[in-house]
């Protein structure tokens, strides 16, 4: 088990921003549930990010609960990078690609 600190990648305030505002859509506490389960989930992110399985390379991805959504991270020597926010129904293959864009791999 290793505790490291969390951190997300400017664009991955957007991919929140979109979770949300999809959960609004059809939620009346949309936003605050979403916001709720996303908080848990970095907690044992944070924890312990071996926890959750590789999917793609060194991407690991950790199921929001209850959600449509995952989180896909990367974990690094002094941090664990949140790379996105993603909807898991969405073709795995532009998946690969965003992660890839966004780190660069």
């Amino acid at each position: 088990m290793k505790t490291q600190r969390v951190e997300a990648l400017e664009v991955v305030a957007e991919d929140l921003r979109d979770a949300r505002s999809y959960y609004d859509s059809w939620r009346s506490d949309g936003s605050a549930y979403f916001q709720k389960q996303f908080r848990e989930l970095l907690a044992w992110i944070e924890w312990n990010p071996e926890l959750f399985p590789k999917k793609y390379r060194h991407f690991r991805r950790a199921i929001i609960r209850n959600t449509y959504f995952g989180v896909y991270f990367v974990i690094e020597p002094e941090v664990t990078t949140i790379v996105a926010v993603a909807d898991l129904r969405r073709n795995p293959a532009a998946l690969r690609r965003m992660m890839g864009v966004r780190r660069g791999s």
